[in-house]
């Protein structure tokens, strides 16, 4: 049995400078499961993790979260699931 995965489905992000950061991801974790996304500087990790959270929205695709759809009217919900530590304070 799966419980509250991470799932991410056709995700693109094109920031406003026109950079595309992000283009038809689509991911699966599972609770139990430990992840390292890895690439080179700017291949969209950061953009990717971003969205986790809501701090950035997804222009096309969703992320849902357990069983919540990330979204501007769940953030606060979402982010009793979702930390982020960036390498930089």
């Amino acid at each position: 049995m799966h419980h509250n995965p991470i799932s991410i489905e056709n995700l693109s992000y094109v920031y406003p400078d026109g950079i595309q950061a992000l283009k038809g991801i689509n991911l699966q974790i599972e609770a139990t499961e430990r992840v390292a996304i890895v690439g080179a500087n700017g291949s969209g990790k950061s953009t990717l993790l971003l969205h986790l959270n809501g701090i950035l929205m997804p222009q096309q695709g969703e992320i849902v979260i357990g069983e919540m759809l990330v979204s501007s009217k769940k953030l606060l919900a979402i982010r009793n699931f979702v930390g982020l530590v960036f390498q930089n304070p």
